[in-house]
């Protein structure tokens, strides 16, 4: 099926796997972005060298609406699912069809923004995590895991430490 996605149409946010979170205007979706090490030297042009399992710390910011009581998170280890229906056209059918996607972030709280306070304005108070562990997954598929502290890294089904477990084991 070739399914081209056009909006999310509706998204849910669950503290510990159970309790709704409300009053968030969106959540970002981290990036994934490999380390590099340059490398140099007698008869190599410079050039760098994508490390496979190894990636840049990662994070995520999730925006409320307005200030409220509710939007305190813990302070130590906290664990979101963020399950999302997408919304898009099957460019066979031309019919509209709905994808699920499920969003899994474990970290440690970051940063509390304060907002904006001023007559008739907004509050979008912004809570920043700092991420060890992500998981990205669309209709069943893993598009992205990363788990910072078990040697997991998939990225769009390829298992980067497959090769390193068995050199290791």
């Amino acid at each position: 099926m070739a399914f081209l996605g056009e909006i999310i149409e509706e998204a849910i946010i669950r503290l510990d796997g159970r309790d709704e979170i409300y009053g968030i205007a969106n959540i970002t979706i981290p990036d994934v972005e490999h380390k590099t090490e340059t490398i140099t030297g007698m008869g190599v042009i410079e050039h760098e060298k994508v490390i496979a399992t190894a990636f840049n710390a990662m994070s995520t910011t999730i925006k409320f609406t307005n200030r409220n009581k509710g939007i305190s998170l813990p302070h130590d280890n906290i664990n979101l699912t963020a399950t999302a229906a997408i919304t898009g056209v099957n460019k066979d059918t031309h019919e509209y069809e709905q994808q699920k996607a499920v969003y899994s972030f474990k970290g440690k709280k970051k940063k509390t923004s304060g907002g904006d306070l001023g007559k008739a304005v907004k509050n979008e108070t912004e809570i920043e995590i700092a991420l060890t562990y992500y998981k990205e997954e669309i209709d069943g598929v893993i598009v992205h895991e990363i788990d910072v502290y078990n040697r997991k890294a998939i990225i769009n089904g390829i298992d980067f430490y497959e090769n390193i477990r068995k050199v290791l084991s």
